[in-house]
């Protein structure tokens, strides 16, 4: 019954993800939309996700929004592709349930590779916890799993997130690690 209502929930929050249907968020205690290191306003939150105004949700991604456990913890999160209003680019939004704490990826460098942002996502999915992974490619060669050491491959410890190139190498996988995402190259 409360999967059920989580389902419920998560269908309403992405009928509800089109800017035509966007609902106002609205927080009552404004030292959360300050930026104590500038000491300026931050943009208005606009959307049920909680990312700022200067974003909104990518059009071009199907889906836009996954949802699992992706912090150590047992409250569902929520991961979202979002797009920078005036550079067009995309960046990953993650939204750790039951608490205020969000993070904002805006490209590679932000969980230790390299790429500008995340216009190229093609597939966007849960990568179960549990599940074995490792990186697929050494010395710039795709490897298979038998040619990976067992000391190199992980076991999610939380849900991960996947996000490929639709139809082409390239992709990863992005998980939670003491207290910060990381990657995995998975091509």
């Amino acid at each position: 019954m409360r999967l059920f209502f989580v389902f419920l929930f998560l269908f309403f929050i992405s009928a509800c993800g089109d800017n035509s249907q966007s609902k106002t968020i609205t927080i009552s205690d404004t030292s959360k939309l300050t930026d104590n290191s500038q000491n300026q306003k931050l943009p208005t939150v606009s959307n049920v996700y909680g990312f700022d105004t200067s974003y909104e949700i990518s059009k071009g991604h199907q889906p836009y929004s996954v949802t699992g456990h992706f912090n150590a913890d047992s409250i569902l999160d929520t991961a979202v592709i979002i797009k920078h209003k005036s550079t067009g680019k995309d960046a990953l939004f993650i939204k750790h349930g039951g608490t205020e704490q969000t993070i904002l990826l805006k490209d590679g460098k932000s969980v230790g590779t390299d790429f500008p942002d995340y216009n190229w996502i093609g597939q966007f999915e849960v990568v179960k916890k549990g599940t074995k992974i490792w990186d697929n490619v050494i010395d710039g060669e795709i490897v298979g799993e038998d040619q990976v050491p067992d000391s190199k491959k992980i076991v999610l410890p939380t849900d991960g997130i996947f996000v490929h190139v639709d139809e082409a190498s390239g992709g990863g996988t992005i998980y939670y690690k003491n207290g910060k995402y990381v990657w995995v190259q998975q091509d």
